[in-house]
């Protein structure tokens, strides 16, 4: 049976105690992508669970590299969006969402979830990395492999498109 290490993950003391700083730091970012997508802390750690056990096999190949925190944010998202069209096969999309969250919440999520669908992959990738997880625009363009100019185009164009379909109309200050 092939260690840890051979599989890519951190088999040595060093390695180990590397996965255990970087879990420590990073899995509270992860449960807070976790619950903006799924408003449900049990159905967030699950989905950072997930993300951060796909790390740890994928360790050896990562645990270097300048992206590791994107990237398992964005497994993290990931997975927690396949949690919610699972939900939605299986219970339709209002019995799912109103046994887990607050009315105004549900309403909230089935008026956006359409509306991030609509939206090109890219500009979703960035939108959910940038208000979601909370990521800058140089950790964003590491963990999709584009310019940092990409994805400031990519977000400002998603979030208009957004504002659109929502109705919100940009107020602009006028200086007098």
């Amino acid at each position: 049976m092939p260690g840890a290490e051979e599989r890519g993950g951190a088999a040595d003391g060093q390695g180990a105690e590397a996965f255990e700083e970087f879990f420590d730091r990073l899995m509270p970012r992860a449960l807070l992508v976790g619950r903006r997508i799924l408003g449900s802390r049990a159905d967030a750690e699950d989905a950072a669970v997930e993300a951060m056990a796909r790390a740890y096999v994928a360790w050896g190949r990562i645990g270097a590299a300048a992206h590791r925190d994107p990237w398992v944010l964005r497994v993290t998202a990931n997975v927690a969006y396949d949690q919610v069209r699972r939900r939605k096969r299986e219970f339709g999309p209002l019995q799912a969402a109103a046994e887990r969250e607050p009315a105004a919440e549900v309403e909230l999520r089935l008026t956006l979830l359409p509306l991030l669908r609509r939206l090109s992959r890219r500009q979703r990738e960035v939108v959910t990395l940038s208000y979601l997880a909370g990521l800058t625009h140089e950790e964003i363009a590491a963990a999709l492999g584009c310019s940092v100019g990409s994805v400031k185009v990519h977000a400002r164009r998603g979030m208009e498109k957004l504002r659109a379909d929502l109705g919100v109309v940009p107020q602009r200050i006028e200086e007098a």
